[in-house]
C-alpha cells in the first residue's frame, strides 16, 4: 500500500485523460481509500449501472476499481492505494500528460 497526499485544482473530469493515457476501458484501474481535507470528489461508474459515489470534506470514502473520478472543486486528500495499481493509474496520467492532455 501507499499513503500519499493529494492536491488537485478544480474542477477537474478525468474522463478524457483516462481515454487519451489508454486506461483499459476508461476506467481507473485503482481502487482508492481516502479522507477530504477539502473539496469534493465524485466517483462514477461508467457502463455499470451503479450510482455515483461522492466524497466531501471531512468523509472517508473508497472507489474500487472500474471508476472515473471528477473533483468538483480544488481538492484536499489523504489516499491509501495499493502500490501496484496506483503505479498503473499514474504511468497512465503521465502518459495522456505527455501527450498535452488538460
Amino acid at each position: 500500500m501507499e499513503v500519499g497526499f493529494t492536491r488537485t485544482a478544480g474542477p477537474r473530469d478525468c474522463t478524457e485523460l483516462y481515454r487519451v493515457g489508454g486506461m483499459p476501458g476508461g476506467v481507473c484501474p485503482c481502487p482508492h481509500y481516502g479522507y477530504i481535507y477539502s473539496g469534493t470528489i465524485r466517483a462514477t461508474y461508467p457502463n455499470t449501472g451503479l450510482p455515483d459515489e461522492t466524497a466531501t470534506a471531512g468523509e472517508v470514502y473508497f472507489f474500487p476499481a472500474g471508476h472515473i473520478l471528477i473533483y468538483e472543486e480544488a481538492t484536499e486528500a489523504l489516499e491509501i492505494n495499493p502500490a501496484y495499481a496506483l503505479k498503473q493509474c499514474m504511468d497512465v496520467i503521465e502518459r495522456a500528460a505527455a501527450l498535452g492532455t488538460p
